[in-house]
């Protein structure tokens, strides 16, 4: 007799695989199911299109600035203007550099000059003069004067310009024609007086007239003694006599003002020429192109004053000062009043320079904007950037 023997485990493996073959054909049929109605919805909602039409379709692209003559015009007058160029930089100049205004101004300032080098200039480099000097402390500075510090009169350039015109020769003086011999006679004779006394001298006659006059000298000696004060009238008329004679005294005792001297013309700023290199030919005592602006005028002002209290607040506080250079920026009213002061960068600069900085600006005597600088500001007060090298 034979029997079979049937293992359980190959029984539940069998069973698991059909399984897994039934569930697998159900979900496969599920999803063919769902694809065929998103299919036909798709199809339902897109319009049919006409073949021709399709094939006939041209597409025309234009772009964005190419536009008809018409729509080009009105464009141009919807268009907002263009920003106004930033104005140019202030330039510092001297006396001695002042010519005739340049055809491209690239600096405003005090003078008219025009860009000239007073060193060889180089073809490969920048298009700017070439010049002798320090090396720049910072990338951007340019110095093209110099003096050495003086406090003195900030309207020096004023006193400079007015001992020029003192020192021009004064036109001679009109020759008056002698009087002939014949005609001095003649009028002699007719207001009774000799030949001798019409040909002497004013002085001669005035001495005469006082030694024998009506009124000779000692009269006027009693007049001041006490007796003669008895008269009616005169205490009055000595009292109106000390009134009259003191403003008169005093304003004799007022001092007149100091005489500019040449070896003082006033306050002189520390300046000292950078050394640039540049392709500009034009030879001579180097300069910039600067035209001479009411803008220029006022900064070169201002910028005396605040030089001034700083220079002054620098020798105050020598003891604290070490190397380093503070950029600052402030506002100005039309009445040349300090309204807002910012520190724009600080490089190695403690707080006794800081301080001392800020005060040489509130304190520094600027002046009152001209009537043609409150014109072109139109009210709005005027941005200045200083930068102070310790």
């Amino acid at each position: 007799m034979s029997a079979a023997a049937t293992n359980p485990f190959e029984s539940q493996a069998r069973l698991w695989l059909v399984a897994f073959a039934v569930s697998a054909l159900v979900n496969l049929a599920g999803l063919s199911v769902i694809a065929f109605v998103v299919m036909a919805k798709v199809a339902l909602q897109t319009p049919p299109q006409d073949p021709v039409a399709a094939s006939e379709s041209v597409a025309t692209i234009i772009p964005d600035m190419i536009l008809p003559a018409e729509e080009g015009a009105a464009a141009s007058e919807v268009a907002p203007a263009a920003p106004p160029p930033p104005p140019p930089q202030f330039a510092r100049t001297s006396p001695d550099q002042e010519e005739i205004a340049p055809e491209r101004p690239e600096f405003i300032g005090e003078r008219n000059t025009r860009a000239t080098s007073d060193a060889t200039p180089m073809p490969e480099a920048e298009d700017q003069i070439s010049q002798k000097g320090r090396e720049p402390i910072h990338e951007d500075e340019v110095e093209t004067t110099q003096s050495t510090y003086q406090d003195g009169d900030l309207a020096h350039d004023r006193i400079k310009r007015e001992m020029m015109k003192e020192a021009e020769p004064a036109p001679p003086p009109t020759p008056v024609a002698p009087t002939p011999p014949a005609e001095a006679a003649e009028t002699a004779k007719l207001d009774g007086t000799s030949e001798a006394e019409a040909e002497a001298p004013p002085a001669d006659e005035t001495k005469e007239q006082l030694a024998e006059g009506p009124v000779p000298v000692e009269r006027r000696v009693k007049e001041a003694k006490p007796e003669d004060e008895t008269k009616p009238g005169a205490p009055e008329r000595k009292a109106e006599g000390q009134q009259e004679a003191k403003p008169q005294q005093a304003v004799a005792e007022q001092p007149k003002p100091a005489a500019a001297s040449p070896n003082a013309p006033g306050f002189r700023g520390n300046q000292r020429k950078t050394k640039l290199v540049g392709s500009i030919t034009r030879s001579g005592r180097s300069a910039l192109n600067v035209e001479d602006s009411v803008l220029g005028r006022y900064h070169a002002a201002v910028s005396r004053a605040v030089e001034k209290e700083w220079q002054l607040n620098c020798v105050r506080n020598r003891d604290y000062i070490t190397p380093g250079m503070l950029t600052m920026s402030f506002m100005l009213d039309a009445k040349g009043k300090v309204k807002e002061i910012r520190v724009i960068d600080a490089l190695q600069v403690g707080a006794i320079p800081k301080g001392f900085t800020l005060n040489a600006i509130n304190d520094a005597e600027i002046p009152a904007m001209p009537a043609d600088l409150k014109k072109q500001l139109d009210g709005e007060p005027l941005e200045l950037l200083y930068r102070f090298n310790f």
